[in-house]
């Protein structure tokens, strides 16, 4: 018997200030492919218990491959006071985690820089437990998002860094 359950993650919508400065953030910063513009569907605001009426503009981005999408949503209507993005530490959303070839996370964190995003530290390596060597760095998207660009390593390294543990482990 087959057990129903969903595939890999479709997309993740984020509301917007400026979709135009957005776009160029994911666009132009992260190098990502825009691959949809449209209006937000007139049953939206019904699906989605938004006030009635609620309209707005949408614009997907993607990486090289097909799997997963962010959605960028610039909403038509009243901003909330003190609207700010969730954060690590809060319920719900507290990062995007896009994966970056080794070779290219100090071009993107030295593109990001001299393009006036707020950039936390450097790119750096840190050692995850069961896992092997990372390389990451955190910024900020225009609307306060944080955003993680972590360089991977490739599975051969990480068989190799587990298999090491495991020698380790036999010999204590």
């Amino acid at each position: 018997m087959t057990t129903a359950a969903v595939k890999e993650l479709n997309h993740v919508a984020i509301g917007v200030r400026d979709l135009d400065a957005s776009l160029r953030f994911y666009t132009e910063g992260l190098g990502l492919r825009k691959t949809l513009e449209k209006a937000v569907s007139d049953l939206t605001w019904r699906l989605m218990r938004l006030p009635e009426n609620t309209t707005g503009q949408s614009v997907f981005v993607q990486g090289p491959s097909r799997v997963g999408q962010l959605e960028l949503v610039k909403w038509e209507l009243p901003e909330p006071e003190g609207d700010a993005p969730k954060c690590p530490g809060r319920m719900g959303y507290g990062q995007l985690s896009f994966p970056v070839d080794p070779e290219h996370i100090q071009t993107i964190y030295d593109r990001l820089v001299s393009m006036g995003y707020t950039v936390y530290s450097e790119p750096t390596t840190t050692i995850v437990k069961n896992y092997g060597p990372v390389t990451l760095f955190l910024c900020e998207d225009p609307d306060g998002n944080q955003i993680e660009l972590v360089a991977l390593p490739p599975a051969e390294v990480v068989k190799e860094f587990r298999a090491k543990l495991r020698a380790e482990k036999e010999n204590n």
